[in-house]
């Protein structure tokens, strides 16, 4: 017999049977799925995003930074207080950022990949896997393009940004 995540559908595992035959499927939940099903029944956000393996950042609607796990605060080497209620581009620390005009208000801000994606998850609900990004930044006083691999999901009105990798 087999067992399938009944969340995403994964192969978990096959068991041993002389009732069933190898064809016959069973269901069960992944750790990524009973995590989630925990998070529903009322986890704390916080909680919910230490659980996250990745760093991870939430977006309000406004499109202010709202809360982070601690691997994205450590990425950013900040601290909650210096996060809550700021602009991605501030956060993330993004050249253009630093402009007069700031986060958002820029030239360059309306083919930022990072914040047009973040914005069309704000508005459509739509979840981005995976998005090939770069954020422009000041790396010892020589303007260097950083590529990122994001992706995004809505969750309770809220965006979650999370950082698969970097380089």
């Amino acid at each position: 017999m087999k067992v399938i995540c009944s969340g995403c559908g994964i192969f978990l595992r096959d068991v041993p049977s002389d009732k069933f035959s190898d064809n016959v499927v069973s269901h069960g939940l992944c750790e990524t799925c009973g995590f989630h099903f925990q998070a529903q029944a009322g986890m704390n956000l916080s909680e919910y995003l230490e659980g996250i393996q990745a760093p991870v950042v939430t977006v309000t609607p406004e499109g202010t930074i709202n809360s982070a796990n601690s691997k994205a605060l450590d990425l950013l080497s900040k601290s909650p207080a210096k996060i809550q209620g700021q602009k991605g581009g501030d956060v993330f620390e993004c050249e253009y950022a630093k402009l007069p005009e700031g986060c958002g208000e820029t030239e360059h801000c309306s083919g930022c990949t990072i914040r047009n994606t973040v914005m069309d998850t704000l508005k459509t609900g739509n979840p981005h896997d995976k998005v090939r990004a770069y954020l422009q930044r000041d790396m010892d006083g020589k303007s260097a393009k950083v590529p990122l691999f994001i992706s995004t999901e809505k969750k309770g009105g809220v965006v979650f940004l999370k950082i698969d990798e970097i380089g």
